[in-house]
């Protein structure tokens, strides 16, 4: 039983990548080569990220003496890339997946479905964890420091590296458990997650900045970091011991600070899933106070549905609109230390005095831009509630272009505020600077909008079994993102290499921005006529 409910974990995992919604026919070629490209681009980037790093770490910490602390870092990057990957997929997943009541009314014991639901989140683990583990075995073998470790060393490297995703996903269950019960009852509990998810991602992205920030540090002061990773993080301390020497005894001590503490939360989980799949429902009583009511226009009433829906979801608004908290995180640091920004740039300006780094701002914002996907998985949320979208008695094409107005409003606000916050801290009197800085993200931010309609028109996925699912794993979002990416990475590569010795850098950017704006209208034409035309037949 425990072996199916697995498989159908993880089929519904992947399924909004390999399928569409009540179709038997398999993806047409051209997708499938392009969902095979953009997995090739994903997992390319980060391996030689990965590879990048550790390369530079391996001979400083191999000649001296410290080989283990290349492992133990290793070590914890896989334990937090896997944590921050998968620990918003806990939540959903275990503590408020839809189809939980549905299992439980069935002979199905809990704890059988508590396994499946978090092994099929281990294999998930196991392809991010997979992200670090192979580049770092590589760098070993191209360096010729695989020389070093005894055969056992390998195997230990290898098993470890099976283990530390337990490590990372008991901890996740934690986090996702402390969520659900001190937001169980309290009435704007989707805010405190929000809240407290944003913290975590800060302190994940804060930690790994740092590192990268830092090599130099590290490197030089190896010894003395080695010795603080020893004292505060010490199984994967253990682990370097055990990989770096072939220390048997060494991995059984790993593998007992890992193995037991995932032992111990499955059991605490299991024990209390009943309750945890079907209470926290319950909320403080609400006293009425009669209130005069504001009537507003169809139109309008489906764009503030719209909105209400996201601003409600802490899931959505983290993963699709990333681009634009960015935005705002950027904005503030702004404002309360300027320093912080405009000094590297100032450095930067006296290397390059030919280059004018205010429009870096525009740049900057731009490329922030394309990482917010809010409308992509718009149409796919409405689940199997479509019939009530599709029985309003409005017109087809407002219903398509609420969602389209709803991440322009979401993300183009942040945008808009960020840009202003720009002009006067980066002192900008050009009239063009200004007006690049302020239209030329948010004439991407159209484009966006309505391109992401438009993708989730053609790969609607509505048999989620969480929101989670259509947002992060869609293949409209997935497009949407990563096609972004490569849209901003390809212009800057073809202005650099191509265009920047015949056309300067602000009529480039004034060529994009009309671009993105002629982009914007024809996709908004394509949406309300032939998109129309799909959602009807959804």
């Amino acid at each position: 039983m425990i072996l199916e409910l697995i498989k159908i974990n993880t089929a519904a995992l992947f399924a909004g990548v390999f399928k569409r919604y009540r179709n038997k026919r398999k993806i047409k070629p051209i997708a499938a080569v392009g969902i095979g490209l953009l997995a090739v681009y994903v997992a390319g980037a980060l391996f030689i990220t990965v590879g990048a790093m550790f390369h530079t770490l391996c001979a400083p910490f191999f000649d001296g003496g410290i080989g283990w602390a290349y492992f133990a870092l290793a070590g914890l990057f896989v334990f937090s890339l896997c944590f921050v990957g998968t620990v918003f997929m806990v939540q959903a997943q275990i503590f408020t997946a839809r189809d939980n009541e549905l299992l439980l009314s069935m002979p199905i014991k809990p704890r059988a479905i508590l396994a499946g639901r978090l092994f099929s989140l281990l294999i998930v683990e196991y392809i991010f964890a997979s992200m670090v583990i192979l580049p770092v075995f590589v760098v070993l073998i191209v360096t010729g420091y695989i020389s070093h470790l005894p055969v056992l060393g390998i195997v230990f490297y290898f098993a470890a590296s099976l283990l530390l995703p337990l490590a990372s996903l008991a901890v996740g269950c934690l986090f996702g458990w402390l969520v659900s019960l001190i937001t169980s009852r309290m009435r704007n509990k989707n805010v405190v997650t929000f809240i407290l998810s944003v913290i975590f991602v800060g302190v994940y992205f804060y930690f790994s900045s740092s590192i990268m920030g830092n090599m130099n540090t590290l490197i030089e002061n190896g010894e003395e970091i080695a010795e603080a990773v020893r004292r505060s993080v010490y199984p994967v301390y253990e682990m370097g011991i055990a990989i770096e020497g072939g220390g048997i005894l060494s991995f059984l001590i790993f593998a007992c600070c890992v193995i037991i503490p995932f032992a111990l939360v499955y059991w605490l989980l299991s024990a209390s899933f009943m309750k945890l799949a079907t209470g926290g429902r319950t909320a403080r009583r609400i006293a009425y106070r009669e209130k005069a009511l504001r009537a507003s226009g169809a139109y309008m009433a489906l764009v503030k549905r719209e909105l209400r829906f996201f601003l409600t979801t802490p899931l959505y608004i983290l993963n699709a609109a990333l681009g634009a908290l960015a935005s705002i995180v950027l904005a503030g640091v702004l404002i309360v230390s300027p320093g912080l920004l405009l000094e590297p740039l100032e450095q930067l300006g006296e290397l390059m005095p030919s280059v004018d780094l205010r429009l870096s701002a525009a740049v900057v914002l731009t490329a922030l831009a394309a990482l917010n996907n809010v409308s992509a998985p718009s149409i796919s949320l409405e689940g199997k509630s479509l019939w009530i979208a599709k029985s309003l008695p409005v017109p087809t094409r407002d219903i398509l272009l609420a969602k389209a107005y709803m991440h322009i409003v979401v993300c183009g606000i942040p945008t808009l505020f960020a840009g202003v916050v720009c002009t006067v801290a980066f002192d900008m009197t050009s009239g063009l600077q200004i007006a690049l800085t302020l239209f030329l993200p948010l004439s991407l931010t159209f484009f966006f909008a309505f391109l992401g309609v438009a993708l989730n028109l053609s790969f609607p996925r509505f048999d989620w079994i969480n929101p989670i699912q259509p947002v992060k794993q869609g293949l409209s979002s997935m497009l949407t993102i990563f096609g972004g990416m490569a849209l901003v990475a390809a212009l800057a590569f073809v202005y650099v290499f191509f265009l920047s010795a015949f056309v300067p850098i602000d009529g480039f950017l004034c060529l994009c921005a009309l671009v993105f704006i002629v982009a914007s209208v024809l996709l908004r034409k394509y949406v309300t006529v032939n998109g129309s035309r799909k959602f009807d037949a959804l």
